[in-house]
């Protein structure tokens, strides 16, 4: 599913791949730079296409909001929507319950 079309601001939405970046309009520098990994939960804020981007599900970018209220932006390949998560989070418990908070 497309947390595009599934999503309204606010909404919260999860990471499923690590993530480096910098806020809007900033510069990227490694002092500056967040780094986002999977299953951190952030806000919807709204999406845009990257005009400098070729390839189509690459240009369609996500806005999200942080707690600290920060807007950044990825690719909208890098997110779930908060029901996909948990439905991905079942799967991976319904089949090897030790990977999901539940180590010997």
């Amino acid at each position: 599913m497309s947390v595009i079309a599934e999503s309204r601001e606010g909404d919260p939405i999860v990471f499923i791949v690590n993530v480096v970046g910098v806020e809007v309009g900033m510069p990227f520098s490694w002092e500056r730079a967040h780094e986002f990994h999977i299953g951190d939960v952030v806000y919807y804020v709204d999406e845009y296409k990257d005009s400098t981007q070729t390839q189509d599900y690459l240009a369609w970018m996500i806005k999200f909001r942080t707690q600290d209220g920060k807007i950044y932006s990825a690719v909208q390949t890098c997110f779930v929507t908060m029901d996909e998560w948990q439905d991905i989070v079942r799967y991976f418990a319904d089949k090897c319950p030790c990977a999901i908070g539940n180590e010997p």
